[in-house]
């Protein structure tokens, strides 16, 4: 998804207020189309994911779930002196959440996010640069029906470099609609039938990985991607537990910055792109 990030998913689940998130299982996957990369390139590429989130459990007066969060990012370029990138990114959030109508919700989200060479032999090759403490905290006001409102701060690489930034939404909830009207995330879910929902999401997209090129000896750089991605989903509960999600969007506002195999610099713009997705997801 993500690069929807979690934190955003987190800090938007449940518009409804305090009820209960279930245990999941989500497997997903993005391709973005190619794209002008620049003056003389061209890159297109895929996300494939696991998410595994636990129920909530109900600690100091709240509830308290874990979740592991793991996307594989593959670029594909044309006109670079450059192979492909492999990324990788995995992501632990523990996040706590009063139960009460105005309540806190506070979330530590530990990360490695690295090259696959790094990734794959990651304690004997991981370093300081393939780790990242992210994290989110917000006050709340989520009555069952009506509207109500967020406002809060995280920092993590949502928009490419680390950065802190304030979150704030207007939510409302009814049989109809879910709606989370704000800054950095906007959400708005169409209730139009007991099995189907129909939504938008607009929310960053970028990230940060480190890498480490053997082709040039052990060369260092970090790959920073900014973009923004408007979605239209389509979500289909076919059973209790199953759950089917189609995607079809458009990544916009795009930028790559990393160093090619020769150690030059890269920092350009990138067309706009459609991408399409799928998630299924199994949920206890």
């Amino acid at each position: 998804m993500t690069r929807l990030a979690l934190s955003g998913a987190v800090l938007l689940a449940s518009a409804s207020g305090t009820t209960r998130a279930q245990a999941v299982i989500d497997l997903h996957h993005v391709s973005l189309a190619d794209a002008d990369f620049g003056p003389a390139a061209e890159l297109g590429g895929r996300e494939d994911g696991l998410l595994l989130r636990t129920p909530k459990f109900d600690v100091a007066g709240g509830g308290f779930d874990v979740a592991a969060d793991y996307t594989y990012t593959h670029y594909e370029y044309s006109g670079l002196a450059t192979r492909d990138r492999d990324l990788h990114r995995l992501e632990l959030p523990l996040t706590w959440t009063g139960n009460s109508r105005t309540h806190g919700r506070i979330g530590v989200v530990p990360t490695v996010a690295a090259s696959s060479n790094v990734f794959k032999d990651l304690f004997s090759r991981g370093g300081g640069d393939d780790f990242s403490l992210y994290g989110h905290a917000s006050i709340e006001r989520l009555p069952s029906q009506g509207w109500g409102w967020r406002a809060g701060v995280a920092y993590d690489d949502a928009f490419g470099d680390e950065r802190a930034y304030p979150l704030l939404a207007l939510l409302h909830d009814s049989d109809a609609v879910t709606l989370a009207l704000g800054w950095p995330h906007t959400r708005v879910d169409w209730h139009v039938h007991p099995q189907v929902d129909l939504g938008l999401d607009i929310a960053p997209a970028g990230g940060r990985w480190h890498v480490v090129s053997d082709e040039r000896d052990g060369a260092e750089f970090f790959y920073i991607t900014k973009a923004w991605r408007a979605q239209l989903l389509a979500q289909w509960a076919i059973t209790p537990h199953w759950h089917l999600d189609a995607t079809v969007g458009y990544e916009f506002d795009r930028s790559h910055e990393f160093e090619d195999d020769n150690g030059a610099r890269i920092d350009e713009d990138v067309d706009s792109t459609i991408l399409y997705g799928v998630n299924v997801a199994y949920r206890f």
